[in-house]
């Protein structure tokens, strides 16, 4: 009996995805026969940005996909095979300094895909108040995380990072590209180069994804922060950015800020930020004494990443930042919810800075969590 197939079998889509230099090698093959005996296979046509050509902040080369959902699905497959087998040499164990260029590779990026996609896709995959992303983490069982929107750069799009087992992996981006599919605007960026694009350089973060400050979106994008996190200001959260963008700039690895550092380097990266921001400004503020109060919605199961060891990492916050930290008792949640909130006191630039390794620290431990699920306490 004769079917009718759904309209979308022949459609051809785009994909865009991140591959680390390490990979590179065995997706295009020896005189680039796997990446040409792929294209035979799935019917798609890839294309490979050049050798040094990098996303901005990363040293990953961009691929572009073409093809019918099918033929995305199957070369993507292919490729996070290859990101699987990084090489020995590539992830050198010891502990990267703030200060010491990155030239070791994340192990953990052999647990992670990385796709680009247009704003208008981001907020597909988002959903309002953070529920679609939500749902594709409850149904593939990977964590994602979208990298925060760059404000005022001619960048349109935003990395999406998916972190877990191969199967979980692979669902998340299924579902992922059902998202492109629905969205008319999927096509908008198609350039594989980057060597156009100004404005600051991404920072080097646990997800590797640039502009991905754990700012409001970063954290909304989450899903497990409720609005307190939204009356967040903007400017002073950039000030940190930049200045931390600058030292990443530099190749510094700034992911350690926050995670257990030793208080010098990292009072001497928050000095640095006061500087780099307006110094004017930053002068102004300290002058004027003014205290802001700043109310951050903590999940229950998160609290210990922020207390640390005997309150030692709560402690070595208020320290290094100049900002009194308090969090509700224990049972004291935010009404309806089961968040406890931290309260955080201090001038301006203080809440700030304390707001900056709070978010960092908590968007790190959910990163653990999320690839080793045996931790959850």
């Amino acid at each position: 009996p004769f079917r009718y197939l759904p309209f979308t079998r022949g459609i051809k889509y785009f994909l865009k995805v991140l591959i680390p230099s390490y990979a590179a090698g065995s997706i295009i093959g020896k005189g680039g026969q796997t990446i040409v005996q792929l294209q035979k296979e799935t019917g798609a046509t890839i294309k490979l940005s050049k050798s040094k050509d990098f996303y901005p902040g990363t040293t990953e080369r961009v691929c572009l996909i073409q093809g019918t959902v099918e033929a995305l699905n199957g070369v993507h497959n292919f490729i996070a095979e290859k990101v699987r087998e990084m090489p020995q040499s590539a992830q050198k164990p010891e502990p990267v300094s703030i200060l010491q260029p990155q030239t070791t590779v994340n192990p953990d990026r052999v647990k992670q895909a990385k796709l680009i996609v247009p704003n208008s896709t981001a907020g597909l995959i988002i959903g309002k108040g953070g529920a679609t992303v939500k749902a594709v983490m409850e149904q593939s069982g990977a964590w994602v995380q979208l990298s925060q929107k760059p404000e005022g750069i001619n960048l349109q799009e935003r990395v999406v990072t998916i972190s877990g087992e191969p199967e979980q992996n692979r669902k998340a981006v299924e579902i992922i590209v059902q998202k492109i599919q629905e969205d008319p605007q999927s096509s908008s960026c198609l350039n594989i180069s980057y060597s156009n694009v100004s404005g600051p350089v991404a920072n080097s973060n646990p997800t590797g994804s640039p502009y991905a400050n754990t700012g409001e979106a970063g954290l909304t994008g989450m899903g497990a922060f409720p609005a307190a996190m939204s009356s967040l200001s903007g400017n002073d959260l950039l000030a940190i950015t930049s200045a931390l963008n600058t030292l990443a700039s530099y190749g510094y690895n700034t992911n350690t800020l926050g995670l257990g550092l030793n208080p010098a380097a990292a009072s001497g990266v928050l000095a640095a930020v006061a500087a780099s921001a307006n110094p004017a400004a930053a002068a102004a503020k300290l002058a004027d004494g003014a205290k802001d109060v700043v109310e951050i919605a903590v999940p229950e199961n998160l609290v210990g990443a922020i207390l640390g060891k005997g309150g030692k990492t709560l402690v070595e916050y208020q320290e290094l930042t100049g900002a009194r930290i308090q969090i509700s008792k224990k049972g004291e949640f935010i009404p309806g919810t089961r968040n406890r909130k931290v309260t955080i006191t201090g001038s301006p630039a203080a809440t700030q800075a304390a707001q900056y390794l709070i978010s960092q620290r908590i968007t790190y431990e959910q990163g653990v969590r999320a690839t080793n699920p045996q931790k959850v306490g």
